[in-house]
């Protein structure tokens, strides 16, 4: 299971009942959580992050697992399926508009490039600024939102612009997907607006991957916890 930006492993503490059929591996992202900071540019890149979750499904023994991506970590967990399909044998994931979108803009991409660098001198207020800050998620439960806050609070800026720096300009796979022969779900939280398109899109051009629509919004993992583990463990039955 694998969180997005600025949240960690707790974002998944909604769906512990998951736990009763399935080993679950929360993972928090670097730079979160108990993972520590990356140290070099390369070390935020996707391709490096993918392999890094191998390594650990080979260190745990494992030789194949399904894997779950909340926003940023969908992006990884549909990247690992492309590039190691042979160990995994199911994937879902959430709302990920960086996931699939288009080849961005010059104009999108120095906007990033400024935000960037913006969060990399602006310390803890300008995380807070972030709209996926979780101190701004309205739909989540109470304490779980300030578990989360607090946790984002440590997040070290510098990490985080590494991520937004590397990661986000190489997260798509949308011209990737032709290629994905792992069986796929999306559980879409349809209160989401900017990622409906992307969800039709997706229905439309790739209707091998199953879609389930909930009444959520980006954390839909969190907003519709019973509905989304339902669908989950609907999905992974059919392995």
């Amino acid at each position: 299971m694998v969180h997005g930006l600025l949240v960690t492993r707790e974002i998944w503490k909604p769906n512990l009942d998951l736990s009763r059929h399935y080993r679950l591996i929360r993972i928090d992202l670097p730079g979160h959580g108990d993972s520590p900071a990356p140290q070099q540019p390369e070390q935020a890149r996707p391709e490096n992050l993918i392999e890094a979750l191998d390594r650990l499904r080979t260190s745990l023994g494992i030789a194949r697992w399904h894997l779950c991506g909340q926003s940023f970590g969908a992006g990884l967990v549909l990247g690992y399926a492309l590039a190691f399909p042979e160990a995994c044998a199911r994937v879902i994931f959430t709302n990920a508009n960086a996931a699939l979108r288009e080849t961005e803009t010059e104009a999108q991409i120095e906007a990033r490039r400024s935000l960037a660098l913006t969060v990399r001198h602006g310390g803890t207020d300008t995380l807070r600024k972030l709209p996926y800050h979780p101190a701004n998620a309205r739909r989540f439960p109470a304490d779980l939102r300030e578990t989360l806050s607090e946790q984002a609070d440590l997040v070290a800026p510098e990490s985080l612009a590494l991520l937004m720096q590397e990661s986000l300009p190489r997260l798509s796979v949308r011209d990737r997907l032709a290629e994905l022969s792992v069986p796929t779900l999306l559980i879409n939280g349809q209160a989401e607006r900017k990622f409906q398109p992307l969800r039709d899109w997706l229905s439309t051009t790739h209707p091998e991957i199953a879609i389930t629509d909930l009444p959520g919004g980006h954390s839909v993992n969190v907003e519709c916890p019973e509905a989304f583990n339902k669908a989950a463990k609907e999905f992974l039955s059919l392995a």
